[in-house]
């Protein structure tokens, strides 16, 4: 029988911690034929992405868990947010994929969130995308000044997306006519509703969802406009928004209210998720939006990946948007605010 010496015994056990903590090695045994739930917050593109992703990410992980989709609607993501926050597993065997507007949520809607999206553990943003704002080609509103003189009718979910914030932003700040009509579960039930007649068209909506309908292939609508700091290249022809700014102020305003467009297809854990968990998730998401496969059957489903965001980019742009300056986001938290007492 060989003795070790107390020096020896001392040196193979700090040498045996330094290995077990080493933040190179990641337990995968965790996900060895294990399923994993997928928390989606939307319809349309959010469900395309995001049974994309569940088909193509387990190629990633090992272990090569199953992946299933569960829709998760209500509130532009919120919903989705909270019970991720509160209610999932916080082991890594639930994870998210939300609305855009739940990044802003908390710095623009303090009341309606119970969360704090600093505390997430982010995987990745697959996209981002571009909002615009349309009507029906019949509509007598032909382009973004007019406007200031015709109301339009527009349609949207709910307090806290694009849809309704955007619209409130152009009324109140820009002086547009626009009348909201609230309450439709998802984009596609706008674009229902302008086929019945009931509203011209919406504020904000992103590109990549109309030029997947039927709405823009069999050419029934016009583009008024397009949200964010620069021309998407595929509509080089449709003005800014931003071109009506005339101040400071108000040019900071759209710049927090088009973030969402930056972050389209947020991923993320609930808070707490064990480290190593989570870079494996990050891990895998990196790779996947860079997989060839990945890439090739998002563009067959009109689907693009622009500019993918890794999780530790993502997490660092997370906690910026909530550090932004009290006075840019205090005029529209109370504009959002009254809409929300009002209706």
């Amino acid at each position: 029988m060989i003795r070790l010496n107390a020096s020896v015994v001392r040196a193979i056990a700090l040498a045996t911690v330094c290995v077990a903590a080493s933040p190179g090695k990641a337990d995968d045994s965790f996900f060895e034929n294990r399923t994993i739930f997928l928390i989606v917050s939307g319809g349309g593109a959010y469900d395309a992405y995001a049974r994309l992703a569940s088909r193509h990410l387990p190629r990633f992980i090992k272990g090569a868990p199953k992946i299933v989709v569960q829709n998760f609607p209500g509130g532009g993501g919120i919903r989705a947010a909270s019970y991720l926050y509160r209610i999932a597993p916080k082991d890594g065997s639930t994870i998210g994929a939300v609305h855009g507007s739940v990044v802003t949520a908390p710095v623009l809607l303090p009341e309606l969130t119970d969360f704090d999206t600093n505390k997430f553990g982010w995987i990745g943003n697959i996209t981002k995308d571009v909002y615009i704002g349309y009507v029906n080609i019949d509509s007598p509103i032909k382009s973004l000044s007019d406007l200031k003189t015709k109301e339009m009718i527009a349609g949207a979910t709910a307090l806290g997306t694009a849809g309704v914030d955007m619209a409130l932003m152009a009324r109140e700040v820009f002086g547009l006519k626009v009348k909201v009509i609230a309450g439709y579960k998802n984009s596609q039930e706008i674009k229902l509703a302008m086929d019945r007649g009931e509203v011209q068209g919406t504020m904000a909506s992103g590109w990549f969802s109309l030029k997947r309908s039927s709405l823009w292939t069999d050419q029934k609508v016009r583009i008024l406009y397009q949200w964010g700091s620069e021309k998407n290249p595929e509509l080089k022809d449709v003005p800014l928004f931003m071109d009506l700014t005339t101040s400071d102020a108000q040019r900071a305003m759209l710049k927090i209210m088009s973030m969402r467009e930056e972050i389209s297809k947020p991923y993320m854990a609930p808070p707490n998720i064990p480290a190593d968990r989570l870079k494996i998730y990050r891990d895998a998401f990196r790779a996947m939006v860079a997989d060839k496969d990945f890439i090739e059957e998002a563009r067959n489903q009109a689907l693009d990946v622009e500019a993918p965001m890794s999780g530790e980019d993502l997490q660092t742009l997370i906690q910026q948007i909530n550090a932004t300056p009290k006075e840019v986001s205090s005029f529209l938290v109370r504009m959002l605010s009254d809409y929300n007492q009002k209706n």
